[in-house]
């Protein structure tokens, strides 16, 4: 593997850390309060967001690739389904008995961060020449099914939604603009789009990923308590060693492309979901636990996600 990609991977995982603690001086220092921050989030993930999936899309999506990309959404949820099953059988090694913080620590081992620092990582292997464009149409549709799997087994680990308001969830403004630019492209019409309107599209979708980063550094503020170390540490060897080493062995046994396993393989490295901590609010878990291992993998990231990557390139 060329060295320059870790160098990349190293400065992109510094940038998030950055970023990160940008947010949480300002929740510190009082510029962004706690209630101010669900409203931000959604306005980032319903409005800058689906630009940043319909730009990335339209400028990169190749028709001529088109079976390759149409299996990346299943190749997503399955994953999510076998990294569930795996954690089930890990599980058994919790000291803990908590419900609590079982039920968290298998949505840990079932959904990982794959959104905002796999979109970081891209980025910047794009803009060094070490990747094309299509990466990053390539990830937004892979993550179609991602987020099937997130608000469906996600969910349901930790003790559930109504079916209702499950697919409510998966008619998000951001699946929107996937299909949208997914339509627009196997028509033909991106050959279109005026410059202009993919200038603003470009413009406002580069902003969707630093700006989140700042208020998931904000929400880390406090930092948790790591009350539960030993089940922590259990839980951060799993999610940044085991389960992503188990993901590449099926991975390797795949008649898939080059670039689908090179992308597959930035995302299966990835550290636990910060919005964990969130979701365990709402539908049940220990958000103490879920804060725990979303750091402690995070910053320990820094040298596996590079170390694996350079191995399995």
């Amino acid at each position: 593997m060329n060295r320059a990609i870790v160098v990349v991977i190293v400065l992109a995982i510094a940038q998030v850390f950055g970023i990160f603690a940008v947010g949480w001086i300002a929740r510190w220092r009082g510029y962004v309060r706690e209630e101010e921050l669900g409203r931000w989030s959604r306005f980032v993930i319903d409005i800058l967001f689906p630009f940043l999936a319909f730009d990335s899309i339209v400028r990169g999506f190749d028709r001529s690739r088109f079976v390759e990309f149409a299996i990346l959404p299943f190749l997503a949820l399955g994953i999510i389904v076998f990294s569930t099953l795996a954690g089930l059988v890990l599980r058994r090694g919790l000291r803990t008995r908590d419900v609590d913080i079982r039920k968290t620590f298998l949505h840990l081992c079932a959904i990982n961060n794959y959104g905002f620092l796999p979109i970081i990582i891209v980025q910047n292997l794009i803009r060094q020449g070490q990747w094309g464009e299509i990466a990053l149409a390539q990830l937004f549709i892979f993550n179609l099914g991602s987020t099937i799997g997130y608000w469906t087994i996600g969910v349901w680990i930790l003790g559930g939604a109504k079916l209702r308001e499950g697919a409510r969830h998966l008619l998000t403004p951001n699946i929107l603009a996937v299909f949208l630019a997914l339509a627009v492209c196997l028509t033909g019409l991106n050959r279109f789009l005026p410059s202009l309107l993919l200038q603003i599209t470009g413009a406002i979708g580069q902003t969707a990923v630093p700006i989140i980063l700042l208020l998931i550094g904000a929400t880390l503020y406090p930092l948790p308590s790591f009350s539960n170390g030993r089940d922590v540490a259990y839980a951060t060897f799993l999610r940044l060693g085991v389960i992503p080493l188990l993901v590449i062995g099926i991975l390797s046994l795949l008649p898939i492309s080059r670039d689908a396993y090179r992308l597959i393989l930035i995302i299966a490295v990835m550290p636990a979901a910060v919005s964990a901590t969130i979701l365990t609010r709402r539908y049940g878990g220990s958000p103490d636990f879920a804060a725990s291992a979303a750091v402690s993998t995070t910053v320990l990231s820094v040298a596996t996600v590079p170390l694996l990557i350079r191995l399995f390139w």
